[in-house]
């Protein structure tokens, strides 16, 4: 995992830090506090996140082509498959 990464997944769990103190503060007294610290965590990660550059090293110009898919990855072929599956899963349920 690039450091990126990992800078842009640890500014999502201070921002969702932040958003649970936010919303989930205790009662009691001090829930005013826990409100507003917690919205200073939510911000702090926003701008965190939000003051991060894009990697464009791995950008390329040529259009996306999409893999061709084999004939045992079509959806029709698999619909019945899974239909028999959870039919047969409900039976023995009952």
């Amino acid at each position: 995992m690039t450091t990126s990464i990992a800078k842009r997944i640890a500014a999502l769990a201070v921002i969702i830090v932040g958003l649970l103190l936010l919303v989930l503060a205790p009662a009691g007294d001090a829930t005013s506090s826990y409100r507003i610290v917690g919205l200073l965590v939510a911000a702090a990660g926003g701008a965190w996140l939000g003051g991060q550059r894009r990697d464009t090293s791995r950008v390329t110009d040529e259009p996306y082509q999409q893999p061709v898919l084999r004939w045992y990855q079509a959806p029709i072929v698999l619909f019945p498959i899974i239909l028999l599956i959870v039919a047969s899963l409900v039976y023995l349920a009952m």
